[in-house]
C-alpha cells in the first residue's frame, strides 16, 4: 500500500502541462494561473489612517495635549507637515500628513476648540495602515495556483488586467456501438 501523496504525485507524473494562454482577468475564474502575476502598484500607496481620529506628531501619554492645525480626509490630505505638540483631524483612509507618527481615535480624545487632550495613550504606530501593506510593486502571486473570486479580487487590486492561465482540458467522449 502507498500514500495518498505518492499515488498522486504518480498520476500526475503521466500527465501532460498544458500550454498557457493570455486571458483577460474578468474570464479567469476557475482557471489554473500558469506563471506567477505581479502588482502593478503598490497598496495602500501611502501611510493611511485607519481608523477616525486624530494624527498626531508624536506619541503621548494619558493628558498629553495638542493643537489641530487641519484636517486630512480620504479623498483629501493635509497639505502640511506636523511638527511636535501638533494634530490634524483625521479620517479613515486619509494619507497620514509629514511628521505624523500615530492616530489616537476620536473616542481617546476629548477637544475644546482647537486643542485635544488624550485620554487613553497613543504609541508611535497606532491605527496607521503602512503604505504596502497589502502589497507592493513587483510583487507576486504565485503559480501555479487555481483562480478563485479572492485571487480575481487581489489581482484586480493589484492593477493585473490579464493572466497566464493553463488551457482547459479537452475530453474525448467515445461511443461504443
Amino acid at each position: 500500500m502507498i500514500l495518498v501523496e505518492e499515488a498522486l504525485a504518480r498520476c500526475l507524473a503521466l500527465t501532460a502541462t498544458l500550454p498557457a494562454e493570455t486571458m483577460p482577468l474578468r474570464q479567469a475564474a476557475g482557471r489554473v494561473l500558469a506563471e506567477p502575476a505581479h502588482a502593478r502598484l503598490t497598496q495602500p500607496p501611502f501611510d493611511a489612517s485607519a481608523m477616525d481620529g486624530y494624527a498626531l506628531a508624536q506619541a503621548g501619554a494619558v493628558g498629553a495635549t495638542y493643537t489641530v492645525i487641519g484636517e486630512a480626509g480620504a479623498g483629501h490630505g493635509f497639505a502640511g507637515a506636523l511638527a511636535p505638540g501638533q494634530a490634524t483631524r483625521i479620517f479613515t483612509g486619509a494619507p497620514l500628513p509629514q511628521g505624523a507618527v500615530t492616530v489616537a481615535l476620536q473616542e481617546h480624545v476629548t477637544a475644546d476648540g482647537t486643542t485635544i487632550t488624550l485620554t487613553e495613550a497613543a504609541a508611535t504606530g497606532d491605527n496607521i495602515r503602512p503604505r504596502g501593506q497589502d502589497f507592493a510593486e513587483g510583487q507576486a502571486l504565485p503559480a501555479p495556483r487555481l483562480l478563485r473570486p479572492n485571487d480575481i479580487a487581489l489581482l484586480a487590486a493589484m492593477n493585473v488586467a490579464e493572466v497566464q492561465v493553463r488551457r482547459r482540458q479537452r475530453q474525448r467522449v467515445q461511443f461504443d456501438h
